[in-house]
């Protein structure tokens, strides 16, 4: 779980975050923070205007039309145009729009994809928030591709027959919301509902905050997260690729 090396109580930047309703930071602050699995990562505090998701790719931008030319931080899903210049970051968890929150700009992140990317390649927007493969004037700059959606992650977990918890032995360390999971007992198409705060439950479900799936035996398995859907790359202060010439 990330913790944060440079500002005292800031809402939470982890996969398990609540977003806010209301605003408890100052628009455009950066924490820097650190997690023993993922490494070193930085987070910026935006508004949504959008319907984010775990992993989008949102656009930051937009101006307070109240106080003139001031930044609002504004964050959309990066639109798939090319030519467009946005600096961009990787929402940690759903964001509504109209609510508050955390999205990684330097760091591991884990984003959605809708191809799979090969492993230690370039990136582009694909669709809306959404990153694909490479297309002329859609390179994500700054990013480098790292894990495709075929890559998987295990690790020694246990089930209890009729639960929808999955209690890793140590600790759930490379699994994300929205990854799917797989082993015995776990039914087909179950997917990370929930994080919880403890590093070591796992919510089982059928969409991110939907749990509704129950092992069908009890016992200790060989958990396997794959990453369907998304891929991971290094970031670095991300933008979406300026003007061709």
């Amino acid at each position: 779980m990330y913790a944060p090396l440079d500002y005292a109580g800031p809402s939470s930047f982890n996969d398990w975050f609540t977003p806010d309703t209301v605003q408890r930071q100052a628009l455009g602050l950066k924490v820097c923070a650190v997690d023993p699995y993922w490494g070193y990562g930085e987070f910026l505090y935006i508004k949504s205007n959008d319907a984010i998701l775990k992993g989008s790719l949102v656009a930051v931008g937009g101006v307070n039309t109240a106080l003139g030319t001031k930044t609002a931080f504004l964050g959309t899903l990066l639109p798939s145009t090319a030519g467009q210049g946005f600096p961009f970051g990787v929402a940690m968890a759903p964001i509504p729009s109209g609510s508050f929150g955390w999205i990684m700009v330097v760091g591991v992140a884990v984003y959605k994809t809708n191809a799979t990317v090969a492993a230690d390649t370039a990136v582009a927007v694909a669709a809306a928030g959404i990153a694909g493969t490479l297309a002329n004037g859609k390179q994500l700059l700054n990013v480098r591709n790292t894990v495709a959606a075929t890559g998987t992650t295990t690790a020694v977990g246990n089930t209890t027959n009729g639960s929808a918890t999955l209690v890793f032995r140590d600790a759930y360390d490379g699994f994300f919301l929205g990854m799917a999971l797989s082993g015995t007992g776990i039914p087909a198409s179950t997917i990370v509902a929930k994080l919880d705060p403890d590093g070591r439950t796992v919510y089982m479900g059928s969409a991110i905050g939907t749990i509704d799936k129950t092992a069908t035996a009890s016992g200790s398995i060989t958990v396997t997260g794959t990453y369907t859907g998304f891929g991971q790359g290094v970031i670095q202060y991300p933008i979406a690729q300026g003007q061709v010439a």
